[in-house]
């Protein structure tokens, strides 16, 4: 059950969050959000500068959610200053914090409101307020919950609502598929609602399959009716959506979920969309990645419904609707694997094949490989038995890149298996092998006989269920039958259980039971029974006649029964009963037994007709308690008249019968007439659709005699006739029945079938078989002639699926009219008829034709042709015996062709002649046709077969009784006068006998080929058998293989391979009538493995290798080696040591097997095969476990195999050697910065292991200072360092043996304080000094120390002139004059720099020593200056043997003095490089470097004021 939620708008007063406390301020000017569905208030018009008004970056999303689940809704809001959130709902408080819980998280800023173990009440609309001083933001949000069950206590409140008119909370969403649980147990053939609904859905090219699988047969029917309904769920599906289109049923996608999908456009964009199963509505998300099971997302216009973490229990039938109307519809089936795909070992260019077999029939599975899916192509075959049980993937020409895991999907269930290609050794190199003709793979299991077994069980299921229902009608039958309660006229109902009908389906391609109809019943003398048929419409058709069994009135679809027609009848006639429960008036007759109205809607009985009766006439009762009218008569027995409501009696009507008769009911309650008859059964009339009877005709017959059916729907009147057998008429072309005259025949007469489809009229007669009307073109059958007949007549089947009226007759057995959709039955005859009449005939040329009409009476006919009459004569001969007539051609003739038509009386048949010839081929073209066509594997092979235009002509193809068809590897070329086969890429299976078929309607003609694909042979069959060894020989033997490949084997081809090597040798070849060899060159005591091809004319064959090795001469084994020694132990390792044997026995040692046994255990373990020997005499055993103690034994291993053991060694345990503690690669110095961890990592081993203990110089360690120990390492670990903690930790290690001692220094420190002022002196010329006031932590970090750097106003660059100073003093040298000096003092230790002091700048202060000028005072302006270097030089990596340029820029003055210089040597008088100076751009260029021009090249320029340099460095590349 689905609680929906009322969606409104707005909140009412008081729902809001503070709704009291909010004053008129609030009221201000709408904003729009970025986030749609958002409604935002400004309460003033301008927000101050940083300030803004609430707003939502994630909205909370709309909600379906099962009872009891935890639901929630999330929300992230914005605004400063920060919005208070409140959340509230439309119809009801959220002020219980049992059901409400509301939570902010302020990392990520998340605004959550809890609903723990949700209840149906709580659905509705919810708000989410966000409001500040400057405005609020509100946002809403829809909850629906899922009730889950039945609720008692709902029952008597939904009927409560219900007596008061509150339908709104009654009504509940329903799917029109109702769920298992609540499924009503099905009436006899009625069909799944899920059959309709799937139909609505599929493609046509599934309608077949869909139909298969719900029973149903008759597809004009069911075609018609579906369209009937697409056109009213069409019009329902307009009102909610539009465009409709693209339905995919649902599908296993790769990933392992399930989906289908649909594209439609919503009218209406609110309009609600569900979802159910079964009949049964299920939750889902629209969001990606939510935890919820099922998911229905949409993209562009396209709705795709997916499912993940997929459950047999899935499996259901799933539909999808907008509002209440259906929009589509999916069955997801799951089955199983009975037999898995095996893995497959394949050689190169090899066909591997995968199969399986599944529980149900599933036309197609899901193929991977390798993760990808696989389709039918040329690489793939995907093959699928008839029954649809059996499956196969064949990769057809393996290479390697084909190897890997293949898997089969059928839904849920899958199974995968490996695919190995194993090259093909034997290949020539570099040239491309033949394709293989064999396959590799399969199950290895008969998966033809599981597959049997399979649908045995199937059928038995399905045969199962068929007998459950006929057992059932069987039982209904019986107790209809065993119930004979005769209820007075007084009892109010009047319904007859014995005048119940039941509506039969004719045969199993009929038309579904929920609408088939049988047609009228025609009257007949009967000592069998007489019931009228089903009409579309539910109603009988009217039965008359003189019956001596039950004669009975049809069942309506709406219910009623049919009238019962009056007669002769010692059985008993009741009227039907009509759907709104009234019985249908009984005809008055002649009767023995009871004749009783039926009960009108009313609830009165209708009138009963008089008649003469021995036993019981009484009218019926109606609705007001009056009763109907008996008729009088001569009875034997009682006949009263009905009583009515006043108390008053009916006048009962007087009749001669001996058993009971009477009327049938019409649909209006009126009664039809019953007519009268002598008959020893029960007669009773059909009902018509309007609930009138038809007249039921008389006649005397022994058997059936049915009314054929017209295409119409209309009855054809069946003749009476005296009849033994069966007589029907034909059916025209248009659907009428041709009228069956009456006859007497002893044999069976049928109607003819006419050119245009139409039978010709049978005439009746006295016959002991069976005679029937034909068959239409169109379907349908003639009608039936009435007249004497010990056997059956039956109407015949329309193409609408329903029967033809039976003819009335005397009958022993059963008359029973077929069925129709509107008419009425038509008044039944008793003349002469046909009973077997013409038909269309194809005669051969040159042959004699013979056409033969029998009529069911001895009368006169004349035949024409062509609308002309015939007589005897010009190769044409009339004869007549009794009632038949017979025309011959002696020798048709093309002039013969024609329509033949045969007349007596008002009476005819007719059927056209076609002369014609059987096709044929040349005998030139047939001799060419029957030679073989051989071709090798790959190759293509064609057909060609000529022959005469024909019309009709239809040419097939067959190979080996097989019927082929165009497509794949098979493509036929059908031309007016020839025909052509084209088989590709031939195998060596497609060898066999190729057929070529002309078939027109005179006859067929064969022409036989043979098609021989030539191959490599097959490998020699085996097993190699071995006949001799020796010490000096080795004789083999095998089988000639199976498949010689298309041409006979001319040799074979040896290979021997020595054991314990890799390459093959090729010994020599024998002849293909020789299967055996001797090889002479063995050497005793060594095996040879050994491998046979066989060779054709096309190649190698795949070779034949022995399973084992074989050896030469016999056995001869190794002594023991010596007693192994234990060398050393540890806890993963034991090393062992031992000696040869002392007796190799003549044979060469190749290696030792060793074996190991566990202590207090019996088994020996082999620690390497014999395959694999050891080939030292020593061995590391690795595969110990830790305090566990073994012995071992070794031995020797020669070409024989292994020899006889070595005694065991000493018990050796597997633990590490006692040892004094040892330190590896520890660090005795660390440095932290204060803050951090500090961790101590220490190494070491140890046997026992050691006890450890830490100190901090020589002290115990604090107790917050934490000592990780773990095998082998130890660790100290400080979680937050100061200063205070840096010391001497020493760690401890003892043990039995002894102790050991390490320590580390730790050093936590932290970046030091830039020191104090810097000041500059100058004390001598050219020198300053300079000084700075230490660093605060200079008293605490002993490892400190200063840097100084310098700059001058030439260099402009800072340079550092003093390093790793723990004074705090520096003098500067070459302080040159003119030039502004400027220096800075960095505190340094061990994590680094610290900010740098600045001093004053130098050279225009008053701190320089003044300069005497020798008491000259100049006024001069001086230009002159020390070198500076402008551009300094770059690096260069030139390659060895280019040229170079290396260029710098220098001025001063006077001009400077430039030298060069490579690696502190002058290179200015060099030749190999040319230096040039040209107004300070000093340049050098090398015409080739070399490999020692590389290193540093420095540039020094000089002037009497001072000197200026830059280097750079060259490296040479080779």
């Amino acid at each position: 059950m689905f609680k929906r939620t009322k969606v409104t708008d707005g909140t009412a007063t008081g729902q809001g969050p503070d709704a009291e406390n909010w004053d008129g301020k609030e009221v201000g000017f709408r904003k729009k959000s970025k986030v749609p569905g958002v409604m935002i208030t400004q309460y003033i018009e301008k927000l101050p500068e940083g300030k803004s008004h609430p707003d939502f970056t994630r909205k909370p999303i709309a909600l379906t959610i099962q009872e009891g689940k935890f639901a929630f809704f999330k929300a992230i809001v914005t605004g400063d200053p920060k919005p208070t959130v409140v959340w509230s709902r439309n119809n009801g408080d959220v002020s219980d914090p049992a059901r409400y819980q509301s939570k902010y998280d302020p990392n990520s800023n998340e605004h959550t409101f809890e609903m723990p173990h949700v209840k149906p009440d709580q659905a509705d609309t919810y708000k989410c307020f966000a409001k500040n001083e400057y405005g609020q933001a509100m946002v809403t949000v829809v909850l629906n919950v899922i009730e889950v069950g039945f609720k008692m206590t709902k029952a008597p409140q939904q009927q409560a609502e219900v007596a008061n008119c509150n339908f709104k909370k009654v009504l509940k969403r329903r799917s029109k598929v109702v769920p298992k649980a609540e499924e009503p147990e099905k009436k006899e053939g009625e069909i799944d609602p899920k059959f309709w609904e799937l139909l609505m859905s599929a493609d046509k090219k599934d309608y077949e399959r869909i139909c298969a699988e719900f029973g149903v047969t008759d597809f004009r029917w069911m075609l018609k009716k579906l369209n009937e309904m697409k056109r009213e769920r069409e019009e329902e599906q307009a009102e909610f959506v539009k465009n409709l289109s693209d339905l995919k049923p649902i599908h296993i996608n790769a990933d392992g979920t399930a989906s289908f999908e649909l594209e439609f456009d919503l009218l209406d964009p609110s309009s609600s969309i569900y979802l159910y199963k079964d009949g049964e509505m299920i939750p889902y998300t629209k969001e990606l990645g939510d935890k919820m099971k099922h998911c229905l997302r949409k993209v562009g216009r396209k709705y795709i419904f997916s499912m993940r973490d997929l459950m047999p229990e899935d499996a259901g039938f799933y539909q999808l609707d907008v509002e209440d109307v259906n929009m589509f519809s999916t069955d997801f089936k799951m089955v199983d694997f009975l037999v898995k795909i095996q893995e497959v070992k394949a050689m190169e260019r090899e066909d591997a094949v995968f199969e399986c077999v599944i529980s149900a029939p599933l036309s197609k599975l899901m193929w991977f490989g390798k993760n990808m899916p696989l389709e039918q192509g040329d690489k793939y075959d995907i093959e699928v038995s008839e029954d649809k049980l059996i499956h196969r993937l064949v990769v057809k020409d393996c290479m390697v890149v084909d190897k890997g895991i293949y898997a089969a999907c059928a839904g849920i269930k899958s199974c995968n298996a490996w695919l190995v290609v194993e090259a093909d050794k034997g290949a020539p190199k570099g040239k491309k092998t033949a394709r293989k003709t064999t396959r590799a793979g399969g199950s290895g299991t008969d998966l033809q006989k599981v597959a049997q077994e399979q649908q045995q069980i199937l059928d038995k299921e399905r045969e199962e269920r068929k007998e459950k229902i006929k057992a059932a009608r069987e039982a209904a039958a019986e107790a209809a039958a065993a119930e004979e309660p005769e209820k007075t006229a007084d009892s109010g109902a009047g319904k007859d259980k014995g005048a119940a009908v039941k509506v039969e389906r004719i045969d199993k391609t009929s038309v579904a039971a929920t609408t088939t109809v049988a047609g009228d019943s025609g009257s007949g003398h009967s000592a069998g029974k007489a019931s009228g048929g089903a009409k579309q419409d539910g109603s009988h058709a009217d039965a008359g006649g003189h019956s001596a069994g039950k004669a009975s009135g049809g069942a309506r679809k709406d219910g009623s029964i049919a009238d019962a027609g009056g007669g002769h009848s010692a059985g008993k006639a009741s009227g039907g009963a009509k759907q709104d429960g009234s019985h249908a008036d009984a005809g008055g007759g002649h009767s023995a037994g009871k004749a009783s109205g039926g009960a009108k809607q009313d609830g009165s009985p209708a009138d009963a007709g008089g008649g003469h009766s021995a036993g019981k006439a009484s009218g019926g009762a109606k609705q007001d308690g009056s009763h109907a009218d008996a008729g009088g008569g001569h009875s034997a027995g009682k006949a009263s008249g009905g009583a009515k409501q006043d108390g008053s009696h009916a006048d009962a009507g007087g009749g001669h019968s001996a058993g009971k008769a009477s009327g049938g009911a019409k649909q209006d309650g009126s009664h039809a007439d019953a007519g009268g008859g002598h008959s020893a059964g029960k007669a009773s009339g059909g009902a018509k659709q309007d609930g009138s009877h038809a007249d039921a005709g008389g006649g005397h017959s022994a058997g059936k005699a049915s009314g054929g059916a017209k295409q119409d729907g209309s009855h054809a009147d069946a003749g009476g006739g005296h009849s033994a057998g069966k007589a029907s008429g034909g059916a025209k072309q248009d659907g009428s029945h041709a009228d069956a005259g009456g006859g007497h025949s002893a044999g069976k007469a049928s109607g003819g079938a006419k050119q245009d489809g139409s039978h010709a009229d049978a005439g009746g007669g006295h016959s002991a078989e069976e005679a029937s009307g034909g068959s239409r073109q169109d379907g349908s059958l003639a009608d039936a002639g009435g007249g004497h007949s010990a056997g059956k007549a039956s109407g015949g089947a329309k193409q609408d699926g329903s029967l033809a009226d039976a003819g009335g007759g005397h009958s022993a057995e059963e008359a029973s009219g077929g069925a129709r959709q509107d008419e009425p039955l038509a008044d039944a005859g008793g003349e002469p008829g046909i009973t077997s009449g013409l038909s269309d005939i194809h005669a051969i040329r040159g042959q004699p034709a013979e056409l033969t009409v029998k009529m069911n009476t001895d009368c006169d006919g004349a035949w024409f042709k062509d609308g002309e009459p015939l007589k005897s004569g010009g190769g044409i001969s009339i004869t007549k015996d009794a009632n038949i007539h017979k025309l011959t051609i002696h020798s048709c003739r093309d002039t013969d062709s024609g329509l033949l038509r045969f007349v007596s009386g008002d009476l005819s048949t007719e059927g056209r002649i076609t002369v014609g010839d059987v096709p044929e081929f040349d005998e030139d073209d047939l001799h060419k046709f029957s030679k073989p066509v051989i071709v090798r594997v790959g190759q293509n092979a064609a057909f060609k077969m000529p022959f005469q235009p024909q019309e009709s002509l239809t040419v097939s193809w067959f190979k080996d009784g097989t019927e082929l068809k165009d497509g794949g590897g098979v493509k036929i070329v059908r031309e007016p006068n020839h025909s052509r086969l084209l088989l590709r890429d031939c195998l060596r299976s497609d060898s066999g006998e190729i057929k070529i078929q002309l078939k027109n309607p005179f006859g067929a003609v064969e022409a036989t080929s043979q098609l021989i694909v030539l191959d490599r042979p097959g490998p020699p069959e085996g097993p190699v058998e071995t006949v001799e060894t020796t010490s000096s020989v080795i004789e083999i033997k095998w089988n000639p293989p199976k498949d010689d490949g298309g041409s006979a084997v001319t040799n074979y081809i040896i290979e021997r391979q020595e054991r314990g090597h890799s390459l093959w040798t090729k010994l020599g070849d024998v002849s293909a009538e020789k299967t055996s060899f001797r090889d002479r060159n063995v050497t005793h005591g060594k095996k040879y493995s050994y491998r046979i091809y066989a060779e054709n004319p096309q190649g190698l064959s795949d070779s034949l290798e022995t399973a084992d090795s074989i050896m030469a001469g016999i056995m001869i084994l190794s002594g023991p080696p010596g007693k192994p020694k234990v060398v050393s132990t540890s806890k993963t390792c034991i090393n062992l040591t031992w000696t040869p044997p002392e007796d190799d026995k003549g044979v060469p040692i190749i290696g030792y097997q060793v074996e190991k046994r566990k202590k207090d255990t019996n088994q020996w373990l082999a620690l390497n095969a014999i395959n694999e020997p050891i080939e030292d005499v020593n061995y590391a055993v690795k595969d110990v476990t830790e305090g566990a103690e073994y012995e071992f034994r070794v031995s020797a291993i020669n070409e024989s195999g292994a020899g006889d053991a070595s005694p065991p060694s000493a018990m050796a345990c597997a633990k590490n050697p006692n040892m004094r503690p040892c330190f590896k690669d520890p660090e005795d110095f660390l440095v932290v910065r204060a803050g951090n961890s500090v961790r101590v990592k220490i190494s070491y081993e140890a046997e026992p292991p050691p006890h450890i203990t830490w100190l901090k110089d020589d002290e115990p360690i604090a107790p917050w200072i934490n000592v990780i120990n773990t095998e082998g390492m130890s660790q100290l670990v400080i979680p937050s360092s100061k200063r205070s903690d840096s010391a001497i930790y020493t760690i401890k290690a003892k043990n039995s043996v002894g102790e050991a001692f390490f320590d580390v220094e730790v050093r936590v420190t932290d970046e030091p304080k830039c020191p104090g002022p810097v000041e500059l002196e100058q004390t001598v010329y050219g020198k300053v000094a300079v000084s700075w006031v230490p660093s605060p932590d200079q008293e605490l970090d002993d490892r400190l120390y200063y840097v100084v750097s310098q700059h001058d106003s030439n260099t402009r660059m800072w340079k550092t002139v003093a390093d790793r100073l723990f004074a705090n003093t520096y003098t500067a040298h070459n302080i040159l004059p003119g030039i502004e000096y400027h220096f800075r003092v960095y505190a340094k230790n061990d994590m680094g720099l610290s900010d740098p002091s600045q001093s004053p700048t130098w050279g225009a202060n008053s701190n320089r020593v003044p300069i005497s000028s020798n008491g000259v005072s100049s006024m001069e302006i001086s230009f002159e200056r020390p070198p500076s270097i402008l551009v300094p030089l770059k690096v260069h990596t030139p390659p060895k043997g280019y040229q170079l340029y290396m260029t710098c820029a220098v001025r001063g003055c006077p001009t400077p003095n430039v030298s060069w210089y490579l690696n502190n040597t002058c290179i200015n008088s060099d030749k190999n490089y040319y230096i040039t100076n040209s107004c300070g751009v000093c340049s050098m260029y090398i015409l080739r470097v070399r490999e020692n021009d590389g290193g540093e090249y420095r540039v020094v320029a000089v002037n009497s004021l001072g000197k200026a340099e830059c280097s750079t460095k060259l490296t040479v590349r080779d």
